[in-house]
């Protein structure tokens, strides 16, 4: 099995450090993956937004690039409709040269009416969108004097420099929440998917399933062991410790995941959110609802049995923790990586 670390850079409402400081963790907590045998690191696109501070992600990962030699580099997810195609082509090739072949480049509609909004982009063209851009992309990376004609996009004869050093290209893989028309889009395409922690284990696992199903329907292999399955991690000897230390944490991530949706336009850096929580109607899941399944929060002993349970019983051979979120304390998270590395990892190799 191979184990992917996830990035998202949280910076809380009770975080008065400036963001310099957050970005500065993050890569210590990427040269310590690498160091510690983690296969990838896959950061977050987020605008606007408190849960994740990184806006554009070909920058972070050309950063992480010149600090590291072996971990792969994954765009967890561009979001296709807010980028110029011919833009992001060249930038992502240069960052797949610059790394010496570790781009993994994971490309997603994204779901927040508000970042819409934002950019002036009707929500309701987005898969029109989505689809443009990336057929430019692929065509810009392996196609001399490319031409496409859109509804949104024209190119004529157009070469890009630098092309991928991967050939044909960085693996694509396409993010899916909870449709089957995206899966279907996937295998079509014949692109691994990637799912979200933020979705339902149960609905998580039922989108795995069903791309595996179709798959098979439709002749081709499936691509299970190209696809991070992502949960929220925290490790620690101490039971009670690892279960009790990260509920101020994901509970901050759940309301304000849960605020953002009923956002059209706007950001999520000066909002009230305790004045939020006191008027809204919709609640998440219980803490200990979610200690149940969604959260891989335990001692070593028991994530093996989470993480040796979605391998068993579902074909899950990459997984994908989230050490860092919310208001976690750095020190801890490097302790939870260490104790994972340690003690979790060893038992799938």
């Amino acid at each position: 099995m191979k184990f992917a670390l996830f990035l998202v850079a949280s910076w809380t409402e009770q975080d008065a450090s400036h963001q310099s400081r957050i970005y500065s963790e993050a890569l210590e907590q990427v040269r310590y993956a690498e160091e510690l045998g983690f296969d990838s690191v896959w950061i977050a696109e987020h605008h606007s937004s408190r849960y994740g501070i990184f806006p554009t992600l070909m920058p972070i990962l050309s950063h992480i690039a010149a600090q590291t030699k072996t971990i792969r580099l994954g765009a967890g997810v561009s979001v296709l409709p807010f980028y110029n195609p011919i833009f992001l082509a060249e930038e992502a090739a240069m960052v797949d040269v610059l790394s010496n072949g570790r781009l993994d480049f994971g490309v997603g509609r994204g779901s927040a009416d508000y970042e819409y909004g934002n950019f002036k982009i009707d929500f309701e063209s987005r898969d029109a969108r989505f689809k443009e851009v990336l057929d430019i992309v692929l065509g810009l990376w392996t196609t001399e004097d490319f031409t496409y004609h859109g509804d949104y996009y024209q190119i004529e004869g157009l070469t890009i420099a630098p092309k991928p050093l991967q050939k044909p290209h960085p693996p694509v893989h396409l993010a899916v929440s909870r449709t089957a028309a995206s899966i279907d889009t996937a295998i079509e395409r014949d692109l691994p998917i990637l799912t979200s922690f933020f979705t339902p284990l149960a609905d998580t696992l039922a989108l795995t399933d069903l791309y595996a199903e179709r798959c098979l329907a439709a002749g081709k292999p499936s691509r299970m062991e190209e696809m991070p399955f992502f949960r929220f991690v925290y490790v620690s000897e101490d039971e009670r410790k690892a279960k009790s230390y990260p509920e101020e944490a994901i509970t901050w991530v759940r309301d304000l995941s849960t605020y953002r949706r009923t956002l059209k336009q706007g950001d999520e850096i000066n909002v009230d959110l305790d004045y939020w929580k006191s008027v809204r109607t919709e609640h998440p899941p219980s803490y200990q609802s979610e200690l149940v399944d969604n959260l891989y929060f335990g001692t070593p002993e028991q994530c093996v049995e989470k993480i040796s349970g979605l391998q068993k019983d579902h074909g899950i051979g990459y997984f994908g923790a989230s050490f860092s979120f919310g208001t976690m304390e750095h020190s801890k998270v490097m302790q939870s990586m260490k104790l994972f590395a340690d003690k979790v990892i060893p038992q799938f190799k």
